[in-house]
């Protein structure tokens, strides 16, 4: 009977031990995924603040350097198809001068989307297209 008593004054006791722990170890993963989709987003954010930077105010110390740490952070953060699709964009010169840069800026910034959770669908580059080039972009 003691046994019992002991049992049951025990076992409640464990539960809430493992249930804590389970609550800390759970916390403490959602919160990490949330830090990385903060920093991914604001990574994506600021290249894209700093590559427009460059194309208004022009090539300076500051803008070169702004573009720089965001491409690292997306490097870092960003996911495999980001990188990707960032790096096909820099070796085409990383500029929006033609037809095909504008498609591969679409197509980055949809991977980015779509990275961030905002959308999965099949129009979305050509929307983002329109979106950031106006009516006449041709994607």
């Amino acid at each position: 009977m003691s046994t019992s008593l002991a049992l049951t004054a025990v076992l409640p006791l464990v539960g809430i031990l493992i249930g804590a722990g389970l609550q800390y170890f759970f916390g403490r993963s959602l919160e990490a995924r949330k830090h990385i989709q903060t920093q991914k987003g604001q990574a994506y954010a600021d290249y894209f603040k700093a590559f427009s930077t460059i194309a208004t105010v022009g090539r300076t110390k500051e803008t070169l350097s702004a573009v720089l740490d965001a491409k690292t952070r997306i490097c870092v953060y960003g996911s495999d198809e980001v990188v990707k699709r960032l790096a096909a964009f820099e070796r085409s010169g990383a500029t929006t001068n033609s037809g095909e840069s504008h498609a591969l800026v679409a197509a980055l910034l949809s991977a980015m989307r779509q990275d961030v959770g905002a959308s999965r669908s099949a129009a979305n580059t050509r929307d983002v297209g329109v979106v950031v080039f106006g009516s006449d972009w041709r994607g």
